[in-house]
């Protein structure tokens, strides 16, 4: 091997734990601020009333008008563990109304000390009026596995002019630990019926 050749190697060598001590200390200044940022399918300001409240109005109706923000309105929870699972609907006013319509739903899990752990907005899926997620107001078991759906609650919505014409109820996916004996979250519905 030539000194040429052994030269270059080692100075190839030496740049990587150079670069990457670059990289680890721009990753390191970068991860606190990542982790610190809130998981929340809604805006950072809003993150403590998802766990405190039971509705507010984004932006502050005190700052401006109510029909150009967001209703959220709280259904219900249910807990497991260490956690509980706040439900949420989000309405807004169209088309220069004042009706409001709903937009999306979210669930926020909140910890023992009511803070705001993280939030996923959920998938509405509409539904026959006949389907049992639209006409039980129980629990809905499965006798195969251990695992249930617990009903959180409705509410009914405007889809036209005034009237409510659709109902959006949510459903709460927990299963049994046998290991722990305790009731787990699984999962959340929400359905348009």
């Amino acid at each position: 091997m030539s000194p040429h050749h052994t030269l270059f190697a080692s100075r190839f060598r030496r740049r990587p734990p150079a670069l990457l001590l670059i990289l680890g200390l721009l990753l390191g200044l970068a991860a606190p601020t990542v982790a610190a940022a809130p998981v929340s399918a809604g805006p950072s300001v809003l993150t403590l009333p998802f766990c405190t409240s039971s509705g507010f109005f984004d932006p502050d109706p005190i700052v401006g008008p109510v029909t150009t923000g967001t209703t959220w309105t709280f259904i219900g929870a249910r807990s497991n563990g260490p956690f509980t699972y706040r439900y949420w609907m989000a309405q807004r006013p169209s088309g220069g109304s004042s009706i409001l319509y709903y937009q999306h739903s979210l669930v926020a899990e909140c910890n023992s000390a009511n803070l705001l752990v993280s939030s996923t907005e959920l998938t509405t899926t509409s539904v026959s009026a006949s389907s049992i997620y639209c006409t039980r107001y129980t629990d809905i078991s499965s006798p195969v596995m251990a695992s249930t759906e617990r009903y959180v609650g409705q509410r009914w919505v405007p889809t036209t002019g005034l009237t409510p014409t659709a109902t959006i109820r949510y459903w709460h996916g927990e299963w049994y630990s046998l290991t722990s004996l305790t009731w787990n979250y699984s999962y959340s519905y929400v359905v348009r019926c």
